[in-house]
């Protein structure tokens, strides 16, 4: 008998690795199934066999890659470049990461200060770049670097974030939250290329915060693919609609994008707070991002509250100096093209932080300064001249460039940095722009119009062809700038009384004044310069249109009073918006101005028995404007009445023993005073709390302390002060006869203060009123 085959044994191996609890608690496994450990505590044992080791992938060499370099820098040298000396372009920081894949960043570090003296030196840290993923980031503290190179891989991953809810970004209020899928806002192919055309020759020209070259190609790609384009790369795009929107006519805007601007401007704004928010703008290093930012504050300038617009611009330049944009870029080893871009944007964001300070009320150039590490000045070459790849930086053209108008405005706030500088070695205040206003040596100030309009035409002037749009713009704009500084010189707010100035003075300003206007009208109305007119309302100087007004109103038969009202009507036509916003307070103060001139032009023709043209559109649209800000008024007040008398009636029968002091008005002429109390004018506003500077929340919080727990709640908060009551009340401006307008009071409209506040006692000679 054939003995019968042996059955396989059926009883499973034993492992030869550990369980995984074992694994985790990293302790010793006896393998069996289950083991010792976790029947010891009663857990279920379960063997998964380890991943197995990924195999290393061996470098081929390519031998025509090889040939080609070999090539290339046999080139190099040449043109006399060692090759091994370039290690602060793009190109070696990307080999060296892909050689050193476990080197997250690279870090660049300020050459250490040489020192000839021998012996102990303090230790000195110096700022240190370090590039990312996600962006660069200067670094001036060394914990700060230790940290800071810990987290980057977690801000690199921000783009694959998700969108679920608000904790998943800490600055997510900045711009709100709504809306986190931005996809279906994108405009169709068609649009998307017509509006990124409207934006190289509208906006670009007078911004130039991106590379058009190198950022044509990124937009065609994102194009063909938006659903997978990055988020800061979004964001950047829906502010390149936003301004291009804004750029555009109401006409131009139906003829080309099929839509009105009201619907459009309003549509992408939304969307690139979204898509910055998404961004997570407020943490990040990314140039793109960055650009976004300041484009978004270049759209919403001229329509939102000036100190909102300077926080937000104030916003932007911490990004921008947390990136390393305030030392120069060669001085962290940045490539030239890298460098370039530094300045461009670092620039822009200092220039238009100036004028938002200035519509804020603060000085202009209080905290510029300009030394060795300060960025240099852009470049005055063409977009073509520049690429990713270059070398070292592109020569300067001595001709006008695409880079005009920036290069040019660069230089007047260089001067001006320049002018500082030379004051403070004279012994003479800084030369900020609320200095300059009060200082009473007009020779010195002659001197500095002079010297800046030198320069202005031995670099500009000379070389600019009018037949060109961009150099007629900047032709224009340095004879404004020039008028500005001589109205600045000569401000009237230096007047005490009209009689005591003499009349060449008078004449001397009034002519600047409509010089300006002329000027500023010139750049909205002129075909040739429409495409750039989006940008001039954010400049316009009002201290001239309110001097223009308010001399029409004191003297309205001047000879040539009927060219002013000509400039005024264009002023107003080419400003409709912004003149007829009644929620800012400083359009509504201007229009009680002009309705002022206006009647006060009436009266006098009326008198001389001549002829009284129909009032123009605006004039018309002011008057309906303040007989509605009356109705309101007039019904808040009744309502407001009817309530109080309700409450105290409430109070009378819940405690008919207590008696309540000022509960109900005692006789028929205290309505009316509770009225005032509850309501008052603006003029009594002004009146009334002269030495409070108290907001409404400022003064629940400190009221107990100054008056006993008396709290009203009625602070006079210029930011929650109803504009109701300035256009209702059209008298509260008036000078009295031979007396000059209340500039600090203008002051405080303009920066949108608190007018209660008292003015600032002038030194002695300022000439102020």
């Amino acid at each position: 008998m054939n003995p019968q085959p042996s059955l396989p044994d059926s009883t499973p191996s034993k492992p030869t690795f550990a369980c995984v609890r074992c694994s985790e608690r990293k302790v010793r496994c006896n393998r069996q199934t289950p083991c010792d450990a976790c029947i010891r505590h009663s857990v279920q044992c379960i063997f998964c066999p380890p991943k197995p080791s990924r195999r290393r992938l061996k470098l081929v060499k390519d031998p025509l890659v090889e040939e080609r370099l070999k090539r290339y820098e046999a080139l190099l040298y040449e043109k006399g470049i060692d090759p091994e000396a370039i290690n602060n372009t793009l190109e070696a920081g990307h080999r060296r990461k892909i050689a050193h894949p476990e080197l997250p960043e690279t870090v660049w570090q300020l050459p250490a200060p040489v020192s000839s003296v021998s012996g102990p030196q303090a230790t000195t840290f110096q700022p240190r770049l370090l590039h990312g993923q996600g962006g660069t980031k200067l670094i001036d503290k060394v914990a700060e670097e230790i940290h800071d190179a810990e987290d980057a891989a977690e801000e690199d991953s921000a783009n694959d974030a998700s969108d679920s809810g608000i904790s998943d970004n800490d600055f997510a209020y900045v711009l709100d939250w709504k809306m986190p899928v931005t996809t279906s806002l994108h405009p169709p192919a068609d649009l998307i290329h017509q509006l990124w055309q409207t934006f190289t020759e509208n906006v670009n020209p007078l911004s130039k915060l991106v590379h058009v070259p190198s950022l044509q190609s990124a937009i065609e790609k994102a194009v063909t693919n938006i659903d997978r384009i990055p988020k800061g790369f979004e964001a950047l795009m829906f502010a390149i609609y936003s301004t291009a929107v804004l750029s555009l006519t109401e006409d131009e805007c139906k003829e080309l994008l099929g839509e009105s601007r009201a619907v459009l401007l309003p549509r992408y704004v939304a969307a690139t707070k979204i898509a910055l928010t998404r961004a997570r703008f407020m943490s990040s290093t990314s140039i793109v991002v960055l650009q976004a930012l300041v484009l978004h504050v270049l759209s919403i300038r001229d329509v939102c509250e000036p100190r909102a617009v300077w926080c937000l611009t104030g916003v932007a330049i911490r990004l921008a100096e947390g990136m390393g944009m305030r030392l120069d870029g060669t001085l962290l080893g940045l490539s030239p093209f890298e460098t370039e871009i530094h300045r461009r944007i670092w620039w822009q964001l200092r220039m238009h932080d100036f004028r938002a300070a200035e519509l804020c009320g603060q000085a202009k150039f209080r905290h510029f300064e300009y030394d060795e590490t300060t960025p240099k000045k852009p470049a005055n070459v063409n977009d073509s001249d520049l690429y990713p790849a270059m070398p070292q930086a592109a020569a300067e053209s001595t001709k006008p460039t695409e880079m005009l108008w920036i290069v040019f405005r660069s230089d007047l706030a260089s001067f001006a940095a320049t002018q500082k500088v030379k004051m403070q070695k004279l012994g003479k205040p800084m030369l900020t722009s609320e200095e300059y206003v009060a200082m009473d040596d007009l020779k010195i100030k002659d001197s500095f119009i002079k010297n800046m309009e030198d320069m202005i035409e031995t670099k500009y002037l000379r070389f600019c062809d009018p037949s060109q749009p961009l150099q007629l713009m900047t032709l224009i704009g340095a004879r404004t700038a020039t008028n500005l500084m001589r109205f600045l010189a000569h401000h009237p707010r230096r007047w005490t009384k009209i009689d005591q100035v003499p009349a060449p003075e008078q004449q001397l300003v009034w002519d600047i004044v409509v010089h300006l206007l002329e000027q500023y009208n010139m750049m909205q109305s002129s075909p040739q310069l429409q495409r750039f007119a989006w940008n001039v309302p954010y400049f316009i100087q009002w201290h001239a249109v309110i001097h223009l007004l308010d001399t029409l109103r004191a003297d309205p038969l001047r000879l040539d009073a009927v060219k002013a009202w000509r400039l005024i009507d264009t002023l107003y036509e080419n400003n409709w918006e912004i003149l007829m916003n009644i929620n800012k307070p400083i359009s509504a103060a201007i229009g009680n101005l002009c309705l002022k001139a206006f009647s006060s032009r009436t009266a006098a023709l009326t008198k001389e028995k001549r002829r009284i043209s129909d009032p123009p559109a605006y004039i018309s649209k002011l008057q309906e404007q303040r007989e509605a800000a009356k109705i309101r008024r007039e019904a808040a007040i009744a309502r407001n009445m009817a309530q109080r008398i309700d409450n105290a009636k409430r109070l009378t029968v819940s405690d008919a023993s207590v008696t309540w002091p000022d509960s109900v008005p005692r006789s028929a002429e205290e309505p009316a005073q509770a009225q005032s109390e509850q309501y008052p004018t603006t003029k009594q506003l002004v009146n009334c709390a002269q030495g409070s500077t108290l907001t409404g929340d400022d003064e629940f919080w400190l009221n107990d302390a100054q008056s006993a727990g008396s709290f009203d709640g009625r602070a006079a908060d210029m930011m929650n002060l109803d504009t109701d009551a300035i256009l209702a009340q059209g008298t509260w401006l008036d000078a009295p006869s031979n007396e000059v307008i209340d500039w600090a009071q203008w002051d405080a409209f303009l920066g949108n203060f608190d007018t209660t506040r008292p003015n600032i006692v002038p030194g002695p000679g300022s000439g102020h009123s």
